[in-house]
């Protein structure tokens, strides 16, 4: 019953300016686009976070709209790829050594993996917290946050493009998933 009720405050509130207006009560910081973080590991974080929210989402969605849950949960996928291609793009250079790669490539798969879970565990921890008082609370925190995911999918996509042209040239394998 809980999720029929998450779920209909998730409509109410994701059609509301304030759910989709502003920055302010979101789990990740919409200020400027996420490629034009410097440092790596807030870039990661930002990504892993997107990661996290879209997982939400389709937790949310499972049951009642379970397309739409697929189309977020293949989101989640690309945002956790894009934690895991930050880290990569960030450390080869033209003197990288084999064994240098694949070092920066295992570490980055572990990243790509923890960021978004420790991010998910955060964000359901919040819900858990709020309970069901606050429950409008969280939903228009995960909405307004989805709303700048969206906004850095051209971002994301160049990642995944980049991790296609590796995969392609043989360098990479396939993220464990």
């Amino acid at each position: 019953m809980k999720i029929l009720t998450y779920i209909g405050l998730f409509f109410g509130f994701a059609l509301t300016q304030q759910a989709i207006g502003n920055d302010e009560g979101t789990y990740v910081d919409g200020g400027k686009p996420f490629l034009e973080i410097k440092d790596v590991n807030r870039q990661a974080e930002a990504w892993g976070t997107c990661s996290a929210t879209y997982d939400v989402m389709s937790m949310l969605l499972a049951e009642s709209n379970p397309a739409q849950a697929k189309q977020y949960s293949n989101l989640g996928y690309g945002a956790s790829l894009a934690v895991l291609m930050t880290h990569v793009a960030d450390g080869l250079s033209a003197d990288t050594s084999p064994e240098r790669f694949n070092s920066l490539w295992s570490y980055s798969q572990i990243l790509g993996d923890s960021i978004p879970e420790t991010r998910k565990t955060m964000i359901l921890a919040e819900a858990e917290t709020l309970g069901e008082s606050g429950a409008g609370t969280f939903i228009t925190k995960v909405a307004a946050t989805v709303k700048i995911c969206m906004a850095n999918l051209e971002g994301q996509q160049t990642y995944i493009d980049t991790w296609r042209e590796l995969a392609k040239s043989g360098l990479l394998t396939m993220p464990n998933k």
